[in-house]
């Protein structure tokens, strides 16, 4: 038994020396190939490549790119058709047709830009106080007592509003990960649990914040935040940039 223990032990270590060597000469080749002069590349190309090649250049020609700029493309290209080349992947199969790579050099797709986390935040802290002020402002107009000691302060509706964004955002961001990247539920669960308790915490001690700091406004007033607070998202969602919905 000790034998054959060391017998694959003996067979791991050498498996594990052959990929790394496989690793090294891998890189060795990459590095090669990235730093050879593209007319060295063009050398190298098989008959396959080289055809694809000829065709791609006047297929750019043809698209008004002049014999310099058509060259240039290409010549960026030519390091990673010929480490394709190595593995037995043709440029054809690497990009598909000559007149869909033209069309990729001639029309590049830009690269979406992704939204940070703190304007998505934003954008949905706007809704909520949006939502909230359509509460308060319905809650202040038709509650008996036409007070403002009674409505909740502007200064708690904007924390509020912004926990809320921040919270949501987070988990909004979490179900969008592929399913092997998102955490786990009892994780997530216990973030948003952790996150509601905060927020109750919060409206007990803004209890006993004066009136003074933390006035309360009319119910009209209320309602007219909110069509400012909406307006105010759609113009900065168009300003930022932001395609994506607020939730799933």
């Amino acid at each position: 038994m000790a034998d054959d223990l060391r017998e694959r032990n003996k067979k791991a270590t050498e498996k594990q020396k052959r990929n790394s060597e496989k690793k090294e000469k891998s890189a060795e080749i990459s590095e090669k190939i990235n730093s050879a002069d593209p007319v060295e590349l063009r050398k190298q190309l098989s008959n396959k490549n080289e055809e694809y090649v000829f065709k791609l250049n006047k297929r750019l020609t043809d698209d008004d790119f002049t014999e310099d700029e058509a060259k240039e493309s290409i010549d960026n290209l030519l390091p990673e058709i010929v480490a394709n080349q190595i593995k037995g992947i043709p440029a054809n199969q690497l990009y598909g047709p000559v007149s869909k790579k033209a069309g990729d050099i001639a029309h590049p797709v830009k690269p979406k830009k992704k939204t940070p986390f703190w304007a998505l935040s934003i954008d949905t802290s706007l809704l909520f106080f949006a939502l909230f002020s359509v509460l308060y402002g319905v809650v202040g107009l038709t509650s008996t007592k036409q007070t403002t000691q009674n409505q909740t302060g502007i200064i708690t509706l904007v924390l509020l509003a912004a926990m809320w964004g921040v919270l949501l955002t987070w988990f909004n961001i979490q179900m969008k990960k592929p399913k092997g990247e998102r955490p786990g539920l009892l994780v997530t669960i216990g973030y948003l649990g952790a996150g509601l308790v905060i927020m109750f915490v919060f409206l007990g001690i803004m209890q006993f914040v004066p009136r003074s700091i933390n006035p309360g406004l009319n119910g009209i007033v209320y309602l007219v935040l909110a069509v400012v607070a909406y307006g105010g998202r759609f113009l900065y969602r168009k300003y930022m940039h932001i395609t994506t919905r607020g939730f799933i």
